[in-house]
């Protein structure tokens, strides 16, 4: 690794609410000379949703060569640390603390940006827990990790390539057209300060009737044009718009379902809510503002030099005032994105408070805790109102500024264009044309400054759009993967497993046989391992050591879709989709008639609950099957179970929300079916496994 230093310290925005701690980190090796390795960290880390560690960073951060300390310390002790260092914050967040005065603490929050904080207002977030990171003599990675980095940068140019293969070759003509309808109405838009001055010079002046006519006619012409270029513009902007986030979006949620089981747990469902939102960040960049904004770039590097050949007087006036205006819009950007960005993120906790009061309301009622969740609530939402009041003084504080270099310029040119045009230095249509190019160079300048604003946000939007895009699928197309063996025997061999790498394993040297047609129980504790065990055997996990075989082939050999199709497990708390109970029931075989659907809900039971609904099979069952009982969820569950041509069989828990007598029927419906055949049952007390 460089041992060179930047001259300012660098931010990286995190993308997921779990990665502050290895965005921190990332944040501190690229100030070290490393380029980004954000996304590399969360896969070296075993980042989880719930977050990561100070342990787990510090062992992350000795792999690239630091000596790193977690200490609890006074914050008087901070100028006597090394810095940068990382700090615990707000009780579950990290930031870097990168400087520090008698007075300040600087920090680079990864959910936020860079603030500047008092030491009180840092000590009243901070608990005084920190990660101290000293680069060693020899600062290098580890062999294993530059190797991770490079599988990361490789995947990073594949990402590259999918975005220069669907915007050049799938919309390449699209996007010349629009671009050169664009550059027509630039042009166009050009000849109006020209017939203003010519008709001002050469008409009112001359009194040249006949040129006036002429010129009426030319405007109407290129009146109409302009409409005409306008209307096939934006409908060439929507038509390439819908179908660049079809096809994008389509792809992105291929690849999500593709991905495994490791990747959705160690993610929030807010975050993949987050990034599926992102296609409204990419629709404002795939509008025809956006496209105009770049033409403008091209419009004022044009135009400003034009107005050197009317005046160099009133041309180095429009100048500073365009300099001016670029400037200001440089300095607030970066400040108005931070207070935006707090302004999400409070949104975001206030949003998951609202909606875990709504969640979690019977509870609440029955705790009669309502008015310590109002008031909890209260200071939630009143902190983010703060933020967003911040928010708008800076906007209008930007828009004040600019508004005034707007006035003051104009009158500038107003005042000193009238009198170079009374000294006949200028004529009056040239006056007129110049101060029409000026307002021209001045809109564009900007929409140039809106365009700049949208694309250094698209960076934390392709970020995240494509750290789905980028991971490995469960099944990569290089892997040649057998099918199901016609052996259903079962064999765990020396077999331990743990959910993250710095967690203790949930099965350790675990090692058993099951036959082929075994009825088996499995009994233990809470948090024992039980499901885990289950969820290794339908291969949702592939990172355990030791060997599991299905008919002496090893479970990583085999197509986990041909795994999954002889396979069946009922979890403990099955999802139930938002459609009907048809709909629900024929998940396990999209193929089923409706006679084997009405089958497979009468073997679970449930039958007799779907004729009382009015709309029978076509009820609607609302969101996670909210308008059913527990019980009714658990037999629709078993239901999709009967349509199934499953071998092995696993019921986690299966009849947990069930009626004696409706389980004792069940099984027995269940058993008389998969016959000869492997069933594993899962309880917590031998009892359930008996009866």
């Amino acid at each position: 690794m460089r041992r060179r230093r930047r001259a300012s310290f660098p931010f990286i925005k995190q993308r997921d609410y779990s990665e502050c701690g290895t965005t921190c980190l990332a944040m501190i090796l690229r100030w070290y000379g490393l380029d980004n390795v954000q996304a590399a960290l969360r896969e070296l880390a075993g980042v989880w949703a719930q977050g990561t560690d100070l342990l787990t960073l510090a062992r992350t951060a000795e792999r690239f060569g630091f000596r790193a300390e977690g200490v609890r310390m006074r914050i008087e002790h901070l100028q006597q640390v090394p810095l940068p260092l990382i700090a615990h914050y707000r009780g579950n967040h990290f930031v870097v603390v990168y400087r520090v005065s008698s007075t300040h603490v600087w920090i680079a929050d990864p959910a936020i940006g860079k603030e500047k904080l008092t030491l009180q207002e840092f000590a009243t977030r901070w608990n005084g827990i920190a990660l101290l990171l000293e680069p060693s003599p020899t600062l290098a990675p580890q062999a294993d990790v530059l190797e991770l980095i490079e599988r990361y940068r490789q995947r990073q140019r594949t990402f590259g390539q999918l975005l220069r293969q669907l915007v050049l070759e799938r919309f390449r003509r699209p996007i010349a057209e629009i671009l050169l309808a664009s550059l027509l109405l630039a042009l166009l838009g050009l000849s109006l300060p020209l017939f203003t001055q010519s008709i001002i010079d050469n008409v009112l002046v001359l009194r040249n009737n006949a040129l006036l006519v002429a010129l009426a006619v030319a405007m109407s012409i290129i009146v109409v044009m302009q409409l005409v270029l306008s209307y096939i513009r934006q409908l060439l902007v929507v038509q390439s718009r819908i179908e660049f986030e079809y096809e994008f979006f389509a792809r992105f949620f291929e690849r999500m379902l593709q991905l495994g089981q490791r990747y959705f747990d160690a993610h929030k469902r807010e975050d993949f809510i987050q990034r599926f939102q992102e296609n409204l960040k990419l629709r404002s960049l795939l509008s025809s503002g956006t496209v105009q904004a770049l033409l403008d770039i091209v419009l004022v590097l044009v135009l400003t030099p034009i107005l050197w050949f009317y005046h160099a007087g009133l041309a180095a006036i429009a100048t500073v005032v365009i300099l001016l205006f670029a400037l200001t819009t440089m300095i607030f950007t970066p400040r108005l994105r931070a207070l935006q960005n707090k302004v999400f993120a409070e949104n975001a906790r206030t949003m998951g408070a609202f909606l875990d009061t709504l969640l979690g309301i019977t509870t609440i009622k029955l705790l009669v805790a309502e008015l310590p969740r109002l008031w909890q609530w209260r200071g939630i939402y009143k902190y983010t109102l703060n933020k967003v009041h911040q928010t708008m003084v800076t906007q209008a504080r930007m828009s004040i500024v600019l508004r005034s270099l707007v006035v003051l310029g104009q009158v500038a040119i107003y005042w000193v264009g009238a009198w170079v045009s009374a000294e006949g230095a200028i004529s009056v249509g040239e006056y007129v044309a110049f101060i029409a190019i000026f307002g021209i160079v001045l809109s564009a300048s900007h929409s140039i400054g809106e365009l700049w604003v949208v694309l250094t946000e698209l960076g934390v939007t392709f970020a995240r759009l494509g750290d789905v895009l980028l991971q490995e699928p469960e099944v990569t197309a290089e892997e040649q993967l057998q099918p199901m063996p016609t052996s259903a025997d079962l064999c765990f061999s020396n077999v331990s497993f743990a959910y993250a790498p710095q967690s203790p394993p949930v099965l350790r040297d675990i090692s058993l046989v099951i036959p082929e047609g075994t009825r088996i129980g499995i009994i233990g504790r809470n948090g024992s391992g039980k499901t885990t065990l289950a969820k290794l055997i339908v291969r949702l996990y592939d990172d355990y050591t030791g060997s599991i075989t299905i008919g002496g082939v090893e479970l990583r050999s085999i197509h986990p879709s041909a795994l999954r199709s002889h396979v069946a497990m009922l979890s403990q708390d099955p999802y139930i989709f938002d459609g009907t109970i048809a709909e629900n029931i024929a998940i396990a075989k999209p193929d089923a008639t409706m006679d084997e659907i009405v089958w497979a809900a009468q073997q679970a039971e449930l039958h007799a609950d779907v004729q009382r609904f009015y709309l029978g099979y076509h009820q609607r069952v609302g969101n996670s099957g909210a308008q059913l009982s527990g019980g009714q969820r658990l037999k629709l569950a078993l239901a999709r179970l009967f349509l199934s041509d499953a071998r092995i069989v696993i019921l986690d828990e299966a009849s947990s929300a069930l009626d004696a007598l409706s389980e004792e029927r069940i099984m027995h419906n269940l058993y008389e079916h998969f016959a000869g055949r492997t069933i594993i049952s899962i309880a917590h007390r031998m009892t359930t496994l008996q009866h």
